[in-house]
């Protein structure tokens, strides 16, 4: 079993008394170092001594969030044995670009760098910054002929590219990644063509759950069958893909108090549409006393997901409550 933490941000967080005025100071001059970035730091560090593997920073382009990549190659100056997983968005920045950074990147923090392909749902993030397409199926071959070109430039000295999308002639991309052969590859994917894009160039699929946690059983049933179905397509392709899920954890001394939790937190990031995304987690139903929440960490990893990519509320508290409660339990297993 794989932990990871994502970084926390603005739009990926619920704001707590300490992080929401260092968030709030983004959209203001002055102020010296970043105290958010700062915050970051004295998180990530701590997850990482906890034994933490893997950090995720998302990529929200029309909020105070600092860049992703930006984020990521000063975290990776920060640590030492965490992976740091920056989100990128075809259509908004260049796979030519993407490869040098990556490689970049990986190098700077001796070969812990990964990617993150966010297809994109947010169609005013790419009309300010880039290019939306209103089909999905497009959006998905433009995704597929990004990967296709990061991996070439990566990996091959002379790389010619003629698609839909992306032309290249004799390109090379010298810098070469301390990994082998590329950093890895994630994304998340709801749909066919999606993961048929994931089967075929992706190392590490999120699963899909339902949203509201009250569906917990019918969500293992739907995770159950659609790994099976990934599954079919990596062994016809002669490889292997691995899973992870994304969680928000609320812990409780029994099962009654973490849903009360749970059902404030729902309410109070529904309210606010710029941390909306925080309710997501939720359906994950990582939520409950620390035995409840430790029997649903092992039936997922029993059902072949092995990275838990995870947040708590208030970030910083919820990290060493999950350190005092759950992790023993999880080590011990």
């Amino acid at each position: 079993m794989r932990l990871g933490i994502w970084t926390p941000a603005p739009q990926t967080i619920r704001p707590d008394p300490t992080t929401k005025p260092l968030l709030d100071a983004l959209t203001t001059h002055g102020g010296g170092v970043d105290a958010s970035y700062l915050y970051a730091v004295e998180v990530l560090q701590r997850a990482e001594a906890l034994g933490f593997d893997i950090t995720l920073i998302a990529q929200r382009w029309l909020g105070p969030d600092l860049d992703s990549w930006i984020f990521a190659t000063a975290l990776a100056t920060q640590t030492t044995t965490m992976e740091i997983m920056a989100a990128v968005h075809p259509g908004i920045m260049d796979p030519r670009i993407a490869a040098k950074l990556g490689a970049s990147v990986d190098r700077v923090s001796g070969g812990r760098f990964c990617i993150n392909i966010v297809n994109g749902t947010r169609p005013q993030e790419h009309n300010m910054y880039g290019e939306w397409i209103e089909t999905s199926e497009a959006r998905y071959r433009r995704m597929h002929e990004f990967i296709q070109v990061m991996k070439g430039l990566w990996t091959q000295d002379d790389f010619t590219f003629k698609g839909e999308f992306y032309q290249i002639e004799h390109g090379s991309m010298p810098t070469r990644s301390v990994r082998t052969p590329h950093p890895p590859i994630y994304a998340a994917s709801r749909v066919d063509e999606g993961m048929n894009v994931v089967s075929q160039e992706c190392d590490t699929w999120f699963v899909n759950y339902d949203k509201e946690r009250q569906n917990y059983d019918k969500s293992l049933q739907r995770i159950e069958h659609e790994i099976s179905l990934m599954n079919e397509r990596v062994h016809s392709l002669g490889k292997t893909m691995n899973y992870g899920i994304n969680a928000i954890v609320i812990i409780g001394d029994t099962d009654a108090e973490a849903e009360a939790k749970a059902d404030e937190h729902v309410r109070v990031v529904q309210t606010d549409p710029s941390i909306k995304v925080g309710a997501s987690g939720v359906g994950a139903a990582l939520i409950g006393s620390p035995k409840t929440i430790v029997e649903r960490m092992r039936r997922y990893e029993a059902m072949g997901i092995g990275l838990f990519m995870l947040h708590f509320y208030p970030m910083r508290e919820g990290l060493e409550e999950f350190a005092e409660k759950i992790l023993p339990e999880i080590r011990h297993a």
